[in-house]
């Protein structure tokens, strides 16, 4: 009995190591991202700057990862959740300048 139970810890401490390891890696974070995990990794864009910044571009993934990648383009050393914020804050300047 005590060698099953054993057996039976031993396995789930090894699904919880190749879960931790695989959260790891690009992939992963990718699975991690698209079930809501986000706000849980350290330098991340809360949920919120992401939700807003998708509902600027209209829904659009590919526009939103295209303006994250800008951002990361224009300043390499800052944080995402630094990048999502200078995207945020070009989207709030040029609805001032469209304004009429």
């Amino acid at each position: 009995m005590a060698f099953a139970v054993l057996n039976l810890f031993m396995l789930l401490l090894a699904i919880v190591a190749t879960l931790a390891v695989f959260a790891t890696t690009t992939r992963g974070r990718t699975l991690m991202t698209r079930l809501g995990f986000r706000d849980h990794v350290a330098g991340a864009a809360s949920s919120e700057d992401v939700s807003y910044l998708l509902s600027a571009c209209d829904g659009d993934r590919a526009e939103l990862e295209r303006r994250i990648a800008l951002e990361r383009a224009r300043y390499p050393e800052l944080t995402e959740a630094e990048h999502y914020r200078f995207a945020i804050r070009r989207v709030f300047s040029s609805r001032e300048s469209s304004a009429p």
